[in-house]
This record gives C-alpha cells, sequence and structure tokens, in this order.
C-alpha cells in the first residue's frame, strides 16, 4: 500500500500538536513524564467517548462513522503499543560486513 500523503500530514499535524502541549504541560507543572502522557492518553480516551456519544444520538452523521466502543478502544490500544514500541534489533547474521577490524 503506498503512503498516502493527506493522511501523512495529519498524523504529522496531530503529533505536532500532543508533543507541544505535553511539553508545555511538563514545563508548567513539572509532573514526571508518565504523568503528564497518562493525562494525554486520558484526554485521547474523553475525545474518543465525546465524538462517539455525537454519533449515537440524533441524526445520522454524513461521515457514516458508526462507534464499536470494543474495537475502537481495543484499535487505539494496539496504535498506541505499536508506537510505543521499540524497534527491534538487527540480526546481526544477516547485517551485510562493512569492513574489518
Amino acid at each position: 500500500m503506498a503512503p498516502d500523503p493527506d493522511n501523512d500530514a495529519a498524523r504529522a499535524e496531530l503529533r505536532r500538536a500532543i508533543m507541544n502541549a505535553l511539553c508545555k504541560v511538563l514545563n508548567a507543572n513539572g509532573l514526571p513524564p508518565m504523568t503528564a502522557m497518562s493525562f494525554a492518553a486520558a484526554a485521547i480516551g474523553s475525545i474518543y467517548k465525546q465524538v462517539a456519544d455525537q454519533h449515537r444520538f440524533g441524526e445520522p452523521c454524513v461521515c457514516g462513522w458508526q462507534p464499536n466502543p470494543l474495537a475502537d478502544v481495543e484499535a487505539l490500544q494496539a496504535a498506541l503499543s505499536g508506537a510505543a514500541a521499540p524497534a527491534p534489533l538487527p540480526d546481526l547474521r544477516t547485517v551485510q560486513v562493512a569492513g574489518r577490524a
């Protein structure tokens, strides 16, 4: 699948906004980083709930999204886990030799 420049731009914009907010909170309040990141994760959860609630009640939205809290929260958890996972270490058996020692 080819990269989607529109999605890449949106992803970068959201990342920048969240990073700026996180840094502002860390600098202003002296919170430990994990506390501030937990607050950020909770904020994402509350935003999901607010948007999902708006899509469940009243007129159907033109976007067509129908919230599924169990599947949606699982997808959000997978995205968080995947983005936070450390990069795998290279298998030294497959690394090309660059020279001699």
